[in-house]
């Protein structure tokens, strides 16, 4: 295959305030072996001299495109990038993880070998210079998007993390920007847009490093933090509703709603957070009785809806996307 035949991706990469950490990040999305390739990196209005170094580096390299916006959190950055990505194929990162220099090349082979529309792979959670794989529990090698989607429902064994994906950018409407300005938006995108795969091929090669942090969004755990997990889990609510699928996957969902609490309670007792001692039983009472009410069909015309993002203002015009 000829190097003019390799098609454009596009690498979308929300930053709000983490200086420290972005060259890593950038500098291992340079290394990538596929070419061509633009980097969109969005600058979520942050204070701590992210935005110069995102346009340094898109002074030094042309597959570097940065926008600007004010900070409205990460699923509206991640629109943002979406509505001048011009790429046939998307891949997402957040910009204190890094990747490996096959990050698009492997999964790109396979979508073009297999005509999957989306390919998942495994990663590594890393804790400094420790790392450990994440046992991907879904063995198939190819699936359809709703079986897909369906997997992702159980956080261990399709997770629902918007960057251990490679996707077709056409899965992503324009009419309809898939991840809302929450926290853990992913969980309330991914089923969405998987279920839009005509096919979803799996790799088991970790190729992403998803970097454990006590200062990030989740180590940083507050109330927010819990609610957000609940609004997550009603957009999904409405969305498997509007497809059609709540009631053949209800236990699904309901297994999901569990683990939710599990998750959620584990953090809150046990974690390092921001919650008063005083605070986390009353907080995970009220958490248990919205999930209690989550199992229940949504009624009409109530619960969260994904709000249209308007485009925002891309610094380095001279090298907008093809």
């Amino acid at each position: 295959m000829t190097a003019e035949a390799q098609p454009l991706v596009s690498v979308v990469v929300p930053v709000w305030n983490v200086a420290h950490l972005l060259p890593r990040c950038l500098d291992s999305l340079l290394a990538q072996t596929h070419r061509p390739l633009e980097i969109i990196v969005v600058d979520d209005g942050s204070t701590d001299g992210s935005r110069e170094l995102m346009l340094d580096y898109a002074e030094r390299h042309r597959e570097v495109h940065v926008v600007t916006q004010p900070h409205r959190g990460l699923g509206a950055a991640r629109n943002a990038a979406l509505s001048i990505a011009g790429g046939e194929y998307v891949a997402m990162v957040d910009a204190d993880d890094w990747v490996e220099p096959d990050f698009i090349a492997h999964p790109l082979a396979i979508a073009r070998t297999t005509g999957a529309d989306v390919v998942v792979s495994r990663f590594w959670f890393q804790v400094g210079q420790m790392r450990a794989s994440f046992p991907l529990r879904q063995r198939t090698g190819s699936l359809t998007g709703p079986e897909a989607a369906r997997l992702s429902l159980h956080l261990t064994r399709l997770p629902a993390f918007a960057w251990s994906k490679l996707y077709r950018r056409d899965l992503f409407r324009d009419d309809d920007p898939p991840f809302p300005s929450i926290l853990y938006e992913d969980l309330a995108t991914a089923p969405r847009v998987l279920l839009r795969a005509d096919s979803v091929a799996l790799t088991r090669r970790p190729i992403y490093h998803y970097c454990l942090r006590r200062d990030s969004i989740t180590g940083q755990l507050g109330a927010k933090n819990v609610f957000s997990f609940a609004a997550a889990l009603d957009i999904l609510r409405h969305d498997l509703h509007a497809a059609g699928y709540a009631d053949a996957w209800r236990g699904d969902f309901r297994t999901l709603l569990r683990q939710a609490m599990a998750m959620l309670s584990i953090q809150v007792l046990f974690q390092p957070n921001r919650i008063p001692l005083r605070v986390r039983g009353p907080l995970l009472a009220r958490y248990a009785g919205l999930l209690r009410a989550l199992a229940e069909p949504p009624e009409a015309g109530h619960g969260l809806r994904v709000v249209p993002c308007r485009r925002v203002r891309q610094h380095n015009a001279e090298h907008s996307p093809p």
